[in-house]
């Protein structure tokens, strides 16, 4: 029995080899690490569209690499570290610049063919931008969305697509809910901002810095004065509205984005900001979650300089350096076949809700509850990469919550966080 199982797999692989030199191609295996691939939501679909890929090019071998998210990193720098190839990776844009430096990764422009790699997006292109090029391409993005339950917002008398686009008219708006709900036993935030001291939270807070018209970082990489005008008062009047929220217990401190996505999904959350993705927890929470949630961009007027701006996030490819030929062609083909309209709508519809970044899917739709926050699309403002990203925006949440909750001086906290970004900085 052994003997003839042996021979039937000899024989499919002999197959699989034929089929693939029928078509004048030499075989060749890529290796992808996918954390999507750990996860119950994602896994089915990244499976079928592996499965979906090497079916329509029987020469490539996808050899899928998954552990979760919180280890992912981890494990691809100590499989390059002992030599094994890494040659393709779904990450986040804060990871180039520490794989970029390491030399693991090459700019798409080199390896994804010139035709479809001019079809992205420039503003969403730009935020993959490191020192001298672009070092990953974007498989969807999201800007900034606030999840709105509409069905309390209506049981309250009011009409949840009227979304403020003032920042004085998004006060009265969570007043005049908070005063409605108040004793009801059934809301526990009005309007949800995490602060929990995790790099999630940092880069939501860099975008509520961006609404109001601040800016972390100069084009060069390094910390912006963040006591020069127009930050000062960005930072000051940010500061301010997170002590708001979570003062009158609209807002909830040291939450995490995903205890926000558990509570809104149980109905207990009226508004919250998040990436479009997030939905994806809040479905697993009430499948029916649809039929009470939409959307809406940053108001368009956040203070006094604020033009509700906010910053690019993106799930993206990040293409391993030392490839062989007839590898860079297989992982174009693989990117072009994982950005068609064919295999990414259902995945933008009922899984990660996100936004096109892809002229090829310009016809691709996207989901309804996305409808309300894509006004806001174009409302990105690029920010330079750099290596201690994660760090420098995790301390933001530090100084929310020293300003917020601890009774520090809008002076010193922000003078505290100067010290501890520029150390990152520095190092």
């Amino acid at each position: 029995m052994k003997k003839t199982i042996a021979l039937l797999l000899a024989a499919l692989m002999l197959l699989s080899a034929c089929s693939a030199l029928a078509e004048g191609k030499e075989p060749v295996t890529i290796r992808f690490y996918n954390y999507a691939l750990s996860e119950t939501a994602k896994a089915d679909w990244w499976k079928n569209t592996v499965a979906s890929f090497e079916e329509k090019n029987p020469w490539v071998t996808v050899e899928s690499v998954t552990v979760d998210y919180n280890s992912m990193i981890q494990t691809f720098t100590n499989d390059l570290g002992s030599g094994m190839s890494v040659d393709l990776i779904l990450g986040e844009v804060s990871w180039i610049p520490a794989l970029m430096e390491g030399e693991f990764i090459q700019q798409p422009k080199d390896v994804i063919d010139p035709d479809f790699y001019t079809g992205y997006y420039d503003y969403v292109l730009d935020q993959m931008y490191y020192k001298d090029g672009v070092y990953a391409v974007p498989h969807y993005y999201t800007n900034s969305v606030v999840f709105i339950n509409k069905d309390l917002v209506e049981a309250a008398g009011m009409d949840a697509a009227a979304f403020p686009d003032t920042l004085d008219g998004l006060k009265a708006w969570i007043e005049a809910l908070a005063a409605f709900y108040k004793d009801s036993g059934k809301v526990s935030t009005v309007f949800g901002l995490t602060t929990a001291e995790v790099p999630a939270t940092g880069s939501n807070i860099n975008a509520i810095f961006t609404a109001f018209g601040g800016q972390l970082l100069t084009d060069d990489g390094e910390l912006a004065d963040l006591k020069a005008e127009p930050n000062a008062t960005a930072m000051a009047e940010m500061l301010d509205f997170y002590k708001y929220l979570i003062a009158n217990g609209y807002t909830q401190e040291n939450l995490k984005l995903k205890d926000y996505r558990a509570a809104f999904g149980a109905g207990n959350v009226i508004a919250y900001v998040d990436s479009s993705w997030g939905y994806a927890q809040i479905g697993e929470v009430d499948a029916n979650a649809a039929n009470f949630t939409v959307t809406a961009p940053l108001p368009t007027t956040m203070g006094t300089n604020g033009k509700g701006n906010s910053l690019v996030e993106s799930h993206c490819f990040l293409i391993g350096d030392g490839l062989s030929d007839g590898q860079k062609e297989a992982i174009s083909l693989f990117i072009q076949h994982c950005t068609s309209t064919e295999a990414l709508e259902g995945y933008l519809n009922n899984i990660g809700l996100a936004f096109v970044a892809h002229e090829a899917l310009k016809d691709c739709k996207i989901s309804p509850i996305l409808e309300g926050a894509a006004k806001g699309v174009s409302h990105v403002q690029k920010q330079t990469q750099i290596g201690p990203m994660v760090s420098v925006q995790k301390q933001l949440a530090t100084m929310v919550l020293d300003y917020a909750v601890n009774g520090a001086s809008l002076e010193d906290a922000v003078n505290s966080y100067i010290t501890e970004a520029e150390y990152y900085i520095d190092q």
